[in-house]
């Protein structure tokens, strides 16, 4: 029949990036952000206000001012946030500021903001420490 021999693995050779690939942009993988996880944003309980809007956590207005406070909404989210705030009686055209006062950075996949987190830390806020400016500017790509 033949022989019964297992095959011999040839061991592949792994190249090293060249000195110019990783000159083009430095990735420090000593960082935490490399050991994360991606957490969604929006999960059971994380409406803690009555009279929901959907796909913007917590949406709630200063008494007595024309400022309003949410979670991080979902791409609809926004719509929905400013259709709210709005109403008829607000032009939608106008200028609108919207203020993003997170610490950690969110990617939207499918309209839905993913953050990074501990794996031992998912469902938690994230804990960032002192953060300046100066990091920030740093992590940025």
């Amino acid at each position: 029949m033949g022989d019964d021999k297992p095959e011999e693995k040839k061991e592949e050779k792994v190249e090293e990036p060249k000195e110019e690939e990783t000159k083009a942009r430095k990735v420090d993988k000593a960082k935490p952000i490399w050991d994360a996880v991606a957490m969604a944003d929006h999960f059971k309980g994380n409406q803690k206000l009555p009279d929901p809007v959907e796909g913007c956590p917590n949406f709630r207005r200063v008494p007595g001012y024309k400022v309003y406070c949410c979670g991080q909404p979902t791409i609809a989210g926004f719509e929905a946030a400013l259709t709210k705030a709005c109403g008829d009686i607000y032009p939608k055209d106008g200028k609108i500021i919207w203020i993003n006062l997170r610490q950690e950075p969110d990617v939207y996949v499918n309209g839905v903001p993913y953050c990074a987190r501990p794996p031992n830390k998912i469902g938690e806020y994230a804990e960032l420490g002192n953060v300046k400016r100066a990091n920030v500017k740093d992590d940025e790509l």
